[in-house]
């Protein structure tokens, strides 16, 4: 067999990291270049976890290997795939990128080079195919990119993969963008007006029917409601709320993407709650995992069928695009060493292998102009060596092992727009909207990291007896709205009320303790007058999350202490550990308060604690 290869070159007046961002997206370029979607699994040859992908292309089966890619952000891409079974024996594409003028303004050279090893006949036919794909692909990015800048962020501290998706999430060119089902006008437009009856923007919800209606399949089989907030340039919590009433209205529905701590790829979907169990696999890098609810479990939503039935087609699972956050991926063979220049991020760096599994952290407090790392038995040994001054970073990878080393350098320090598990469970929407979505029965789902609520309310039996029941009655409900009120504006929502208390869960501490602020001085204004008050305690920490009477509930060390918190505190009080009160995140939250230092014990801890009382009433609330 021999090699048919098609080359083309293109400048393109863009930013050499933005053009990089989309060339290097083999899924989209696969799909453009008129290859079949593929089915993958995972094998094993000599010792290493590859990609095996079938297809079916003018009906003729095909199967391969996909070995990982090689690619440094912004620079190089290339791949090959080994087929096992087709025509082809194998494919081979590369990709480089330069920096060039143009009239005085920066752009990028693209050299393009796709290649198959084939007979005669199919070699020409595969040649030729490439050439004609190659232009159209080049011309739409072209096309999309050109004139566009990098944004307030750079490709060295935002992926320039992210800021490549949201320009793309604006304009459509079918050869970077790809194909659009058409939408039932009839089930949109039936579903659009249920939407405009929920307390939604009328302009957030044209926009999100609009997006559902005009933008490429891709685009809406999974939508990420915090990168498209971004895009918008809208408050990230009202496109959320507009999404959850869109599931209800019935035009987009509710997912949980499930994604691995090691490659931070979703390793698989459910459709609810109920499906998760305290465990999870990721194939890729063959590891079990305790599923975090707070850090693993992500909510997404497809487009709804009856509106737009979109089904998904994977063209090349390897592609850079899936992993923004690793800026380069390079594999060294044994006893073998490469150079590549980089432009390395700063700040927080990890390392790691493939299938050995080798790992080490870096913290760089500036860019090196030389970066050493060798692949021992051992281990990874990294000696980062002068300043870079502006200039990449010379990276020289070893491999002293016996083996085929991947080496992925990766960000350590960014996160992608996910609308994580606690966040969207701490969005009153969801509780309302949603109120039977938990946990199934007897199912125990770790939550790392949630802030929680517990308030009370002093005064109320007396109430009873001073107003009547109805009266009173009346008092509670109303102190009720108020409490969710100010919970629903700092970011959390009501888990639970019992009798004239309430628990309530928050993304993050501060915004607890804002919101038991606020409660108390919204309260008081009202009702301290009538010697009613409200008394709080707010904790952080890991729990675990559970049906109970068919409702999403909490439990755990950090539930119990949330709780004997607020039994510590006097009416108008906030009470937190010292430990959470001293945190940097919280001084600019109790700043200029007035503060209570004491010790106690609580209830069913072994230890006494150093706790903080933070005085929330003021003084122009005082009915003397």
């Amino acid at each position: 067999m021999a090699e048919y290869a098609s080359e083309r070159e293109r400048v393109i007046k863009a930013p050499r990291s933005l053009v990089w961002a989309v060339v290097s997206d083999t899924n989209r370029w696969d799909r453009a270049a008129g290859l079949a979607p593929a089915k993958y699994e995972w094998v094993v040859e000599d010792g290493k976890r590859l990609r095996l992908a079938k297809a079916r292309e003018l009906g003729i089966p095909l199967e391969w290997v996909e070995p990982p890619y090689q690619w440094v952000e912004g620079t190089l891409v290339e791949g090959e795939r080994r087929f096992l079974k087709g025509p082809l024996s194998a494919g081979r594409f590369r990709v480089t990128l330069a920096d060039v003028e143009v009239d005085g303004q920066p752009a990028t050279k693209v050299s393009c080079r796709a290649a198959v090893d084939s007979g005669w006949a199919v070699g020409m036919l595969q040649k030729v195919k490439f050439a004609s794909a190659l232009a159209r692909y080049l011309d739409g990015i072209a096309e999309v990119l050109e004139g566009q800048a990098m944004g307030d962020g750079s490709i060295l501290e935002e992926p320039a993969v992210i800021q490549a998706r949201r320009l793309l999430a604006v304009g459509y060119h079918e050869a970077t963008s790809g194909p659009r089902t058409p939408v039932d006008q009839d089930q949109l437009d039936a579903r659009g007006k249920r939407l405009a009856a929920q307390p939604v923007r009328a302009d957030l919800a044209q926009r999100l029917i609009a997006h559902l209606r005009d933008r490429p399949d891709e685009d809406v089989a999974q939508i990420r409601p915090f990168e498209l907030a971004r895009v918008w340039n809208e408050d990230r919590r009202e496109v959320l709320r507009a999404f959850l009433y869109a599931c209800e209205a019935g035009l987009v529905d509710l997912s949980w993407q499930i994604n691995c701590p090691v490659c931070r790829v979703g390793a698989r979907v459910t459709e609810s709650l109920s499906e998760l169990e305290g465990t999870s696999h990721c194939g890729a890098c063959e590891i079990d995992y305790d599923l975090d609810f707070a850090q693993h479990v992500e909510a997404v939503f497809p487009c709804n069928e009856a509106v737009r039935r979109v089904i998904p087609a994977l063209y090349c699972a390897s592609s850079p695009a899936f992993l923004p956050h690793v800026f380069a991926q390079l594999r060294t063979a044994p006893g073998a060493a490469q150079t590549r220049a980089m432009d390395i991020p700063s700040g927080g760096i990890h390392l790691r292998t493939l299938w050995t599994k080798k790992k080490i952290d870096l913290s760089l407090e500036h860019r090196p102009a030389k970066l050493e790392v060798v692949i021992g038995d051992a281990g990874l040994e990294v000696t980062p060596t002068g300043r870079a001054d502006g200039k990449p970073t010379e990276v020289v990878v070893t491999n002293e092992t016996a083996q085929e080393a991947a080496l992925l350098f990766e960000r350590s320090s960014w996160s992608a727009d996910t609308v994580l598990g606690t966040v969207i469970a701490s969005m009153p929407e969801f509780a309302n909207l949603f109120a039977t979505e938990a946990p199934a029965a007897g199912v125990e789902l770790k939550v790392g990291h949630v802030a929680l609520l517990f308030s009370d309310l002093t005064g109320s039996t007396a109430l009873y007896e001073k107003v009547g029941d109805a009266r009173a009655f009346a008092i509670v409900e109303d102190h009720f709205r108020i409490c969710e009120s100010e919970i629903a504006k700092n970011g959390g929502a009501i888990v639970k009320t019992m009798g004239d208390a309430v628990m309530a869960s928050f993304p993050s501490l501060p915004e607890a303790t804002r919101a038991a602020l606020g409660m108390i001085r919204a309260h008081d204004a009202k009702y301290r007058p009538m010697k009613l008050g409200v008394k709080i305690g707010v904790h952080a920490g890991p729990c675990l999350m559970v049906r109970a009477n068919d409702r999403l509930d909490y439990f755990g060390t950090t539930v119990n202490i949330s709780a004997r918190l607020q039994a510590q505190a006097a009416a108008s009080e906030v009470v937190l550990t010292e430990a959470n009160a001293r945190t940097a995140m919280m001084a600019a939250v109790i700043e200029g308060l007035s503060e209570r230092p004491f010790d106690a014990l609580l209830k069913g801890i072994r230890e006494e604690q150093r706790l903080v009382g933070i005085d929330a009433s003021r003084p122009e609330d005082d009915p003397a």
